[in-house]
C-alpha cells in the first residue's frame, strides 16, 4: 500500500488527465490547432494518466489505516468480484441469445478471460477498479456517518 500522501497525486492524475483530454478536444476539433492525426495518440496518453491515478487512488492507504478499513476492503472486493462475474453472466447469455448458442461452443475461458484483460468492450478490468473504488469509498462514507450518528 502507498502512504496516504499519494492520494492528493492520485486526484491530480484524474484531474489533469480530465482537463487534458477536454483541451485536446476542444483545440483538435473547435480551434483546429491540433491536426486530428494526434487526437488518437493524445486520448491514449490521458486514457493511461486517468487510470493510472484511479491505481494510485486504490492503492493508498486511510489516514486512520485499521482492522475495520482492512474488512471493508475485503467486503468491496468480494463485491465488485460478484458484480464482474453477474455481468460477466448476462453478458455472456444475452450474446448466446442474439448469436444462438453456438457462440458459447466457440468462446472458451481463455478467450474470455483475454476479452476482460485487454480491455476490449464493457467488461475491461478497468471498470472494475473504478467499480471497486465506488464500492469501497461509499462503503467508508457509511462506516464514517455511522460512527458519527453513535457518537451522538
Amino acid at each position: 500500500m502507498l502512504p496516504y500522501r499519494f492520494r492528493k497525486c492520485g486526484y491530480g492524475l484524474i484531474i489533469a488527465s480530465v482537463l487534458s483530454i477536454v483541451l485536446g478536444i476542444l483545440m483538435a476539433n473547435v480551434f483546429e490547432i491540433i491536426p486530428q492525426t494526434h487526437t488518437r495518440f493524445i486520448s491514449m496518453v490521458m486514457y493511461i494518466l486517468f487510470f493510472l491515478g484511479v491505481f494510485v487512488l486504490v492503492m493508498t492507504e486511510e489516514k486512520d489505516e485499521d482492522e475495520m478499513i482492512d474488512s471493508i476492503r475485503r467486503r468491496s472486493i468480494a463485491t465488485t468480484a460478484f458484480v464482474a462475474f453477474g455481468f460477466f453472466m448476462v453478458t455472456n447469455l444475452v450474446m448466446a441469445f442474439l448469436h444462438g448458442f453456438r457462440s458459447l461452443e466457440s468462446m472458451s475461458f481463455v478467450t474470455s478471460l483475454v476479452t476482460v484483460l485487454t480491455g476490449t468492450g464493457l467488461t475491461s478490468i478497468n471498470t472494475y477498479i473504478i467499480l471497486y473504488l465506488f464500492i469501497f469509498r461509499i462503503s467508508i462514507w457509511k462506516m464514517r456517518r455511522q460512527c458519527k450518528e453513535e457518537a451522538e
